[in-house]
This record gives C-alpha cells, sequence and structure tokens, in this order.
C-alpha cells in the first residue's frame, strides 16, 4: 500500500519532534543525588543514680587513701641531717638500717613506717611530698611545731571533712594575697568554716597541698 506524499511529511515531522524532545531529555542535567542519611549513633548507657553514687563514693575513696598515704610520708619524724624520705627510700635495707642506727628504736620504726608508706605513692605523689617536705624543713622551728600540728589535725579529721578543707587549700594557693583576703573575709567564706579550721589552713597555706 502507498504512502501519501502527505501522510508522509506529517510522519517525518512528527519523528523528528520526538527526536528532539528525547535529545532534549538527555542534555538536561541530572538532579544531584540526595547526601546519605546519617547513621543512627548508638546511644550511650546512661548510668543510674546508684552507680553515680558508687562511682563517686570509690574516686572520693581512693582519693582520701592517697591524700592519707601523702600526709603521713610528710608527717614523718625529722630525719637525720643530709636525709630524705626519698633517699632512704632508695636505700637497701641494711643500708638504711645504718643510717639510722643511732637514732632510738621507737623511732627507727616510726621512720621506717614513713619510707614505706613513701614507696608506695605514684612518682607524682612523691614529688609533692618532697616538695611539701623541702619547704616544711625551711621554716624557722616554732612555724614548723605548729605546720607539724596542723598536719595531725588534717589527718585526723574525719575525711569527708579533710576533703573539704584540702580542696579550699588548694583554691587559696592559687590566688593572690589581695584575692586571698577578699575572698577568706566574705561571709560566704566564713559560715564555711569554724575559726579553727580557718587557722588551721592559715598554718598549711604554702606547705599543702
Amino acid at each position: 500500500m502507498l504512502i501519501r506524499t502527505s501522510q508522509f511529511g506529517r510522519l517525518s515531522a512528527l519523528f523528528l519532534a520526538l527526536g528532539m524532545s528525547f535529545a532534549a531529555m538527555a542534555a538536561e542535567p541530572k538532579p544531584p543525588k540526595p547526601p546519605p542519611a546519617p547513621k543512627p549513633q548508638a546511644a550511650k548507657p546512661q548510668q543510674t543514680p546508684q552507680q553515680k553514687q558508687q562511682q563517686m563514693k570509690a574516686q572520693a575513696q581512693e582519693a582520701g587513701a592517697q591524700a592519707r598515704a601523702t600526709q603521713q610520708a610528710l608527717n614523718a619524724p625529722n630525719l637525720p641531717g643530709g636525709l630524705t624520705l626519698q633517699r632512704l627510700s632508695q636505700m637497701s635495707q641494711d643500708e638504711r638500717s645504718a643510717a639510722l642506727a643511732n637514732l632510738p628504736p621507737a623511732r627507727q620504726q616510726a621512720i621506717e613506717q614513713k619510707v614505706q608508706n613513701y614507696k608506695n605513692l605514684t612518682p607524682e605523689q612523691q614529688a609533692k611530698v618532697t616538695g611539701q617536705a623541702e619547704r616544711l624543713q625551711a621554716l624557722p622551728p616554732e612555724r614548723r611545731a605548729m605546720v607539724r600540728e596542723s598536719l595531725t589535725a588534717l589527718r585526723n579529721m574525719p575525711q569527708p571533712r579533710a576533703m573539704v578543707i584540702r580542696a579550699e587549700l588548694t583554691r587559696l594557693g592559687s590566688m593572690s594575697d589581695e584575692q586571698r583576703a577578699v575572698y577568706t573575709s566574705k561571709p560566704a567564706f566564713i559560715g564555711r568554716f569554724s575559726p579553727s579550721e580557718v587557722e588551721l589552713m592559715n598554718n598549711l597555706r604554702g606547705i599543702v597541698p
């Protein structure tokens, strides 16, 4: 069957139009793919109030034990001239016995216990004790006796309260004299500490921590 010329022309125009549409569609840029949705992170398990309380209690006990060990080492009896806890801890038992031979037996035993306390500390704590002992020995005898009494009082204080005092000593030690005078004159400070505790902190400031 023969296709008329006019029909052929219309078909050719239709095919041409379809081809141009397909070409235009192919030329159009494809829309960018949306970024992948972030993967949900697994929620960290939250501690229960009991777990938090136990953790805080364990941290307080550890801090208290370290503070007591540091305090006991610092409060050692006066050592023979030229000797320090650090030097004694580095000696063998025979060398240490020879160095302490001229002391009364009770004092030898007390020093041996302090040396053992010192050896049980971490290197950081040992450095802290050494620095404190050097500052203590540099004080005049009367002032040194007052500091030792305050150290004993702090060591015998109930541990929760002793931790408060030590934290306050750290805070006071970071202040200038002017800042400290203003801070300790405020009612908030006066209401938190008794006169004996204030005197204790005055004696130990610059020595502990």
